[in-house]
């Protein structure tokens, strides 16, 4: 298989028209032309990352966040993020990011099986996408919860389902919830939507303490995660994706961990 034929197979699995307007998505490294063999998945492309590829021989790395997300206008070793780029260059290393493409599509659905939930209500925002893959999703997940449970249970469930560490709980972890939203990676922008869905506790990541405080002023608790704790299911998924619908690719990942460590 070639990049090109792998990048159509992303594609069509994951539309790039369903991706947020100011995002970055698709192809943006390497040679369309090149064989592929060897793909490493990922949620970040680090130095870590590209030099455990070059060890590995890898061909194509697919990541959730995009290497290249602003304007460029030179490529030089001056420039840690240009320098990351050289590499992958020089030793033939296709890059692909999907980000809000993948959480349009895919994301949503793979909370609902993480957390077993039962009933789904829809997305926190919808898509604007008229694509058929966006059709009834978007950014995040609703779904109302019928056990007898309070915000601190929830949170050792969201803990154990998605095998973190820690979370961080705003508001009152006694207070009984019915319906909760989710939305993986950082959901400090969407607070207000999240309440607007009639959620009693939003689970998302990287929320600041005056939005936390925010949060609980409307009448909602927040579970944060971390930017990392939900979005990693996308590294397993998007291996079982290739896995299952190539027969030449060994697919292959990497798994860094949340960026940070809570001592």
């Amino acid at each position: 298989m070639n990049c090109r034929e792998l990048v159509n197979l992303l594609e069509k699995e994951v539309p790039l028209e369903t991706a947020e307007s100011w995002d970055n998505p698709g192809f943006l490294v390497g040679d369309k032309e090149k064989e592929i063999k060897k793909v490493l998945v990922v949620l970040d492309i680090t130095n870590e990352v590209v030099e455990y590829a070059i060890k590995e021989h890898v061909d194509f790395i697919l990541a959730h966040h995009p290497v290249i997300f602003s304007k460029i206008n030179r490529c030089t070793s001056d420039d840690f993020l240009q320098n990351k780029l050289l590499k992958l260059i020089s030793h033939g290393i296709c890059a692909y990011g999907m980000h809000t493409c993948y959480d349009v599509c895919r994301m949503g659905d793979r909370m609902v099986e993480r957390l077993g939930l039962n009933s789904p209500c829809g997305p926190v925002e919808d898509s604007v996408s008229n694509n058929e893959k966006a059709q009834g999703k978007g950014i995040g997940i609703t779904a109302c919860i019928k056990e007898d449970v309070t915000v601190g249970e929830y949170a050792k469930k969201v803990k154990e389902a998605f095998s973190l560490d820690s979370v961080m709980v705003f508001g009152d972890p006694d207070t009984k919830i019915s319906k909760i939203a989710i939305v993986p990676g950082s959901g400090r922008s969407m607070i207000g939507q999240a309440k607007q869905t009639g959620a009693d506790v939003f689970i998302t990541g990287d929320i600041g303490h005056h939005e936390g405080l925010d949060a609980v002023d409307m009448g909602m608790c927040v579970i944060d995660a971390g930017h990392y704790g939900l979005e990693h299911v996308f590294i397993d998924d998007m291996k079982q994706l290739l896995c299952d619908q190539t027969e030449d690719l060994e697919v292959i990942t990497y798994k860094a961990g949340s960026p940070y460590k809570v001592f």
